[in-house]
């Protein structure tokens, strides 16, 4: 199963993430993100940082989880490249982020990511797996 592919958008990029569980979605979806924020194969998985989110649902909690990738690079300048998910409830997850911290000499941006949007959202269960589609606003 592949982890992801980009979609166009008129302003946006989107990304649908797939995952044969729930937790291996928002690994995928994490990849796609900073997939579009840098070329990920630069990007060594030296550090870990935990990460705890909490929303309403499945499909906020996915929303917030990325949402707090963002936050990580925006905020601590750290870039991902693999990533670990323990869905602990519909609501809640523990993550975890492997990276390292932007070095202009080694990483070069892609696209500024600012957040992730409402727009055209969808989380489903599908026969084989999980599938979300999100788009990103640049």
């Amino acid at each position: 199963m592949k982890r992801f592919e980009l979609i166009d958008h008129t302003a946006d990029i989107g990304i649908i993430a797939y995952g044969n569980t729930l937790a291996e979605l928002f690994e995928n979806a994490a990849y796609g993100l900073f997939s579009v924020i840098i070329e990920i194969d630069m990007v060594e998985p030296k550090e870990r940082y935990k990460i705890y989110v909490n929303a309403m649902d499945e499909e906020e909690l996915l929303i917030s989880w990325l949402n707090e990738l963002i936050y990580f690079w925006e905020v601590k300048r750290v870039l991902g490249s693999m990533f670990k998910v323990n869905i602990i409830s519909n609501s809640s997850l523990e993550g975890e982020l492997y990276g390292e911290v932007f070095n202009p000499k080694k990483h070069r941006i892609e696209h500024i990511v600012k957040a992730v949007t409402y727009y055209n959202f969808k989380l489903t269960r599908e026969e084989k797996g999980w599938r979300a589609q999100v788009i990103l606003d640049i």
